[in-house]
């Protein structure tokens, strides 16, 4: 199969929120923008150039009912990506007290896989179900894609919350963290 009949369309990430969340509208207040965007390619030690422009966007929920639509009448399938626990800069730097240590975060720039993630803790879950309720009414698709991989430990290894979970669920260590994670979001699904 070469599920040309699929689109999978990726909405979250580390330099922008894409999605219309009504519950959370700080997510497309600043969730999805960037303060630039890198020129070129990145490599890490190596002199960088950027563009030096805001950059903004977003699709409303009523866009992507219009674009879920259309695929149907051509029989796509579109499958929403909504990233965690990592590839979470923009959504923190809209709802920070989602993060291990509760400070400013701005969305990135650049590309590369960054230690802030979501923490472990009871207001992350719910706003991540909050979250994807709203996706779930948005796509009839059978499938919601969750990332679950690039997932620093760093910040976990740091924080007293994440440290707590890992003891109280008796959890080896934060990669059972990461795998008691996504196992919560898949049983919400």
């Amino acid at each position: 199969e070469y599920k040309y009949n699929v689109f999978h369309w990726h909405l979250t990430d580390d330099q922008g929120w894409r999605i219309e969340i009504k519950k959370y509208p700080k997510l497309i207040e600043i969730g999805s923008k960037r303060s630039e965007t890198l020129i070129g390619y990145y490599f890490e030690n190596h002199p960088q150039l950027f563009d030096g422009k805001e950059h903004q966007g977003y699709y409303t929920q009523e866009q992507i009912k219009e674009i879920v639509a259309y695929a149907a009448s051509k029989h796509i399938t579109v499958i929403p990506e909504i990233e965690m626990p990592g590839h979470a800069l923009a959504a923190l730097s809209a709802y920070p007290e989602l993060s291990c240590w509760n400070k400013p975060i701005d969305a990135a720039c650049t590309w590369g896989v960054f230690d802030d993630v979501f923490c472990n803790k009871e207001e992350t879950f719910t706003f991540l179900q909050n979250v994807l309720e709203e996706v779930i009414t948005l796509f009839p698709s059978k499938y919601i894609h969750i990332g679950g991989d690039e997932c620093p430990k760093t910040r976990w290894k740091e924080c007293p919350n994440c440290q707590k979970v890992i003891k109280d669920n008796g959890l080896k260590n934060e990669y059972e963290l990461q795998s008691y994670f996504i196992d919560r979001i898949e049983k919400f699904l």
